[in-house]
């Protein structure tokens, strides 16, 4: 559920493990935490500790569920704001795993890319910037937190913003079928990389293409092709083995 307040833009975030993320990587604005008031167990006291220095409202279950417009939250609700996105010059300086992601505008697609690409040691994604409305929550539940403590920036023009990415001395690798692309079976990912996905059905757009240093395609066999999680996880696992290799 979203509010407009007279300082902007808040929402209700329910569920454990979303309320958990937000709270620990504060990558939001955040208003109040709302624990169920029969929770006195490890978890509400943890829940509890990492929200120090915020407002901590004990509710009834009647109150919680009027607040979070359901019955799933478990005992465990934030209000904040939309998550901030990140900015350059915290990518780090040596070897760099970004994921770009274009089009994919479903939460628990989306969700489970950012728990993908964490779980194998990316750096960060870039996306443009989504607004999920009521189904922020899904999106952090289906990351399993990661979408909170990934570096993500959220861009207004992702042309723009990949260029300076790319000016801090990154290939860009757009995932893209074609006469000169090359197979991921044999490319060499280099030590700062960007992979460009696009959504399954409209690819990456002409902008982020033309930025692009290589394409590389998967190689298989079937005529059915692949969901943008399922290409998240050839891409990201092949990035994470030939690190591996390297040690």
């Amino acid at each position: 559920m979203k509010i407009r307040t007279h300082q902007g833009e808040i929402m209700i975030v329910s569920g454990k493990i979303s309320v958990k993320a937000i709270l620990k990587e504060r990558k939001r604005d955040i208003e109040f935490v709302a624990i169920l008031d029969k929770h006195n167990d490890k978890e509400s006291r943890y829940v509890e500790r990492i929200a120090e220095g915020l407002k901590i409202k004990r509710m009834s279950r009647e109150e919680m569920d009027a607040l979070a417009t359901n019955k799933t939250h478990g005992g465990y609700l934030v209000s904040c704001g939309k998550r901030i996105s990140d900015p350059l010059n915290y990518l780090p300086k040596q070897t760099l795993s970004l994921m770009c992601i274009e089009g994919v505008t479903d939460p628990f697609n989306l969700g489970e890319i950012c728990r993908t690409v964490a779980s194998l040691g990316f750096d960060g994604i870039i996306t443009p910037s989504y607004d999920f409305y009521e189904h922020e929550a899904k999106l952090i539940r289906a990351s399993a937190g990661a979408s909170e403590s990934l570096w993500w920036m959220q861009s207004d023009d992702l042309s723009s913003d990949l260029k300076a990415i790319k000016a801090k001395k990154v290939v860009m690798a757009a995932a893209h079928r074609g006469d000169e692309s090359e197979s991921l079976l044999t490319y060499k990912l280099p030590d700062r990389v960007c992979i460009c996905l696009g959504g399954a059905l409209r690819g990456l757009s002409k902008s982020v293409l033309d930025i692009s240093d290589v394409n590389v395609r998967i190689d298989y066999d079937a005529r059915v092709s692949l969901s943008s999680v399922g290409a998240c996880s050839v891409f990201a696992y092949e990035r994470y083995r030939q690190l591996e290799e390297k040690k």
